[in-house]
């Protein structure tokens, strides 16, 4: 559904080839009928034990086969889990030794494509395996191993990137990792011929900004920064962060990076930043994490590629009521192009973030399944939308 042009403010900059977008939501919902069903369910994994020590942060979810391939790294183990029947259907046990081994130093996740291939991701090395379980080619992300731009000096590729559907590329962030460092922008290497595009985006100097630290000592030091998200759609590349109501979006055909910041009516468009800095014991740092935690945090984009529309959820502690603060949890909707179309207060509560990563996501048949942590049985919250003009 189009928007009425008086229902967004457009301000268009152009600076060092990215666009910003500054977008407003509309006075009205564009759905006053949205409604929605909540409920759980859970995968019936018959005598096998499925591996949830990741809490699913290494697996991939088929979209076109409604198939869920959930890697044990230790071990090379796939458990293929049915979404349709809501079964684990078969295990892979893939080499970890020998000329078709998944494992050089540690896989950290895996992707299975449209064509039946299957890449298994390492931080610097990704395996490309054949529908018969033969390996067919590897790929090294570093510039010796790669034709096209240069990673400056001491800047590497983050391995735990994202591969298209079709497998033809891989694109994860890039820059300096060490502490202190800088994240740079996205490297999109084409896996067909083995070249690499950079593609700088700014917006490491305002999300690092939102990292609590606490220095023990000279030499210890731990710290808890917010995440990036990269999203693929077709060729091209969505980023987004934990941190603020925005994205980056890098459309391959201009070569160009969009920036677009949203409002929301329910929730701030951003954390405060306003965080201690001289931290140097435990008891501090992780009150101040959780003080960090307690404002808002934004999801993952997720696509229903289906309806062509793009879902995320949010959560804001509610303080109003000092004796009974409570958390705020949003969905918020977006069109194919990614205009704000939607948000809605939810009454339930959604598992947003993991123990290591963000919470594991995804949409199935028109609905959104959220991995529900719980002690020896995988499940998920799954929420079905329904928009009152379908």
């Amino acid at each position: 559904m189009n928007l009425k042009p008086t229902a967004l403010l457009f301000l268009l900059l152009i600076s060092c080839g990215e666009k910003t977008m500054e977008v407003q939501l509309p006075v009205a919902n564009v759905f006053p009928e949205f409604n929605y069903v909540l409920d759980t369910v859970f995968i019936d994994a018959g005598e096998e034990q499925i591996y949830l020590d990741m809490e699913l942060s290494m697996s991939d979810f088929s979209v076109n086969e409604g198939l869920l391939y959930n890697l044990k790294p230790e071990n090379g183990r796939v458990e293929i889990i049915n979404l349709n029947t809501l079964k684990l259907d078969s295990v892979i046990n893939f080499d970890i030794r020998g000329p078709n081994s998944v494992k050089q130093y540690f896989p950290f996740g895996l992707k299975k494509t449209l064509f039946g291939d299957t890449f298994f991701k390492e931080y610097r090395v990704i395996h490309k395996l054949n529908s018969a379980g033969r390996k067919v080619d590897s790929y090294e992300l570093i510039n010796r191993k790669l034709s096209g731009d240069r990673l400056p000096f001491d800047t590497e590729i983050d391995g735990l990137g994202e591969i298209s559907t079709d497998g033809s590329y891989l694109a994860s962030f890039y820059g300096n990792f060490k502490v202190g460092g800088s994240v740079l922008g996205i490297a999109k290497v084409n896996l067909l011929n083995k070249s690499m595009k950079l593609i700088p985006v700014d917006f490491w100097d305002q999300l690092k900004e939102y990292t609590v630290t606490v220095d023990y000592d000279i030499g210890r030091r731990n710290s808890s920064p917010e995440l990036k998200y990269l999203l693929l759609n077709g060729p091209d590349i969505i980023l987004s962060t934990s941190a603020s109501n925005e994205l980056w979006y890098y459309d391959a055909e201009s070569d160009s990076v969009f920036h677009k910041s949203f409002h929301s009516g329910i929730t701030a468009d951003q954390k405060s930043g306003k965080y201690r800095k001289d931290i140097t014991d435990q008891r501090l740092y992780m009150y101040w994490v959780k003080r960090k935690n307690d404002e808002v945090v934004f999801g993952p984009l997720v696509k229903d590629y289906q309806a062509q529309r793009f879902y995320r959820y949010s959560r804001e502690l509610d303080s109003s009521d000092p004796q009974k603060p409570t958390y705020v949890y949003v969905l918020t909707i977006f069109d194919e192009k990614l205009d704000q179309i939607h948000e809605q207060k939810l009454q339930n509560s959604i598992p947003i973030m993991g123990k290591y990563f963000e919470g594991k996501a995804f949409v199935h048949k028109g609905s959104i399944y959220s991995f529900l942590k719980l002690s020896n049985q995988l499940a998920f919250l799954r929420l079905k939308p329904s928009f009152g003009n379908e």
